[in-house]
């Protein structure tokens, strides 16, 4: 099974252009996804504000569904709730609400504007994929991948922003690639969709470090020369390779110690 995605990297604030509609419509992504705090402009203030749009951003995000025929992971945005705000993302497919997630890892000052944790890591079946949402910090706590793992996801799509870093060395850039997503992706058993947002966050810059990953690689990335800029990644996903590596990493993960030809290096599941 072939599924195709697509990763968003754009603006927060900015309404998806028509050229890049009509890109996405011509090449039929099967999944597409968004960047965290999407619907978050430069000009707003805080959660309070972000919240009074709850009800047009949803209908947008079913809307693009329709439009695109297609699962739209849609980012995050800010959902009141009776303790806060919730920084949830919606998964709407074909005009149709297939799951949501909120964020469980909190970070920065995200408390002390008024977020609440979510308290559930869950994956969903949608079009015969299993598929897994993590929000920006929830990848740096590894039981969050273990825990799509044990749900069997093929996929983990992750929202997120990343703080601008002008000191920031491509060899910073490349290991954190290795050390949180391809590792991630090792953890979960699947690949790792990272879409981040670019522009400003309450004022403060982003930069985009979009990209794809397997356990055994990173398939697809955006140029360091590009990652404060809008761009659409594509990738085309073998979910019976990933299904198959899973097999094999259970079978491994099952042979006795002193057992695996005399090897002692744990496997990627580990």
């Amino acid at each position: 099974m072939i599924v195709k995605v697509a990763v968003l990297q754009y603006h927060l604030g900015e309404k998806i252009a028509r050229e890049d509609k009509l890109f996405l419509i011509r090449r039929r992504p099967d999944f597409v996804c968004l960047p965290e705090y999407y619907f978050i402009r430069p000009d707003c203030t805080g959660m309070e504000e972000a919240a009074q749009a709850m009800e047009d951003n949803v209908a947008v995000l079913q809307r693009l569904s329709v439009d695109l025929e297609t699962t739209v992971i849609g980012g995050s945005m800010v959902l009141k709730n009776g303790k806060g705000y919730a920084n949830t993302s919606l998964i709407f497919s074909r005009g149709r609400l297939a799951g949501s997630y909120q964020k469980v890892n909190l970070y920065g000052k995200e408390s002390r504007r008024g977020l609440v944790p979510g308290k559930e890591i869950t994956a969903f079946t949608i079009d015969g994929a299993r598929v897994g949402v993590l929000i920006c910090a929830d990848v740096l706590n590894p039981q969050s991948f273990k825990s799509l793992k044990k749900q069997r996801a093929d996929m983990v799509f992750v929202p997120t922003t990343s703080p601008y870093r002008p000191d920031d060395t491509l060899f910073e850039k490349q290991l954190r690639d290795n050390t949180i997503f391809v590792r991630g992706a090792q953890l979960a058993n699947a690949y790792v969709i990272k879409t981040c947002g670019v522009g400003t966050l309450f004022g403060n810059r982003l930069q985009g470090r979009s990209g794809i990953f397997a356990p055994w690689g990173i398939l697809a990335r955006t140029a360091v020369e590009d990652e404060n800029r809008q761009r659409i990644l594509l990738a085309l996903l073998d979910l019976e390779e990933i299904r198959e590596f899973k097999e094999k990493m259970v079978f491994s993960a099952g042979v006795p110690a002193g057992e695996n030809n005399g090897s002692s290096v744990p496997s990627p599941s580990d």
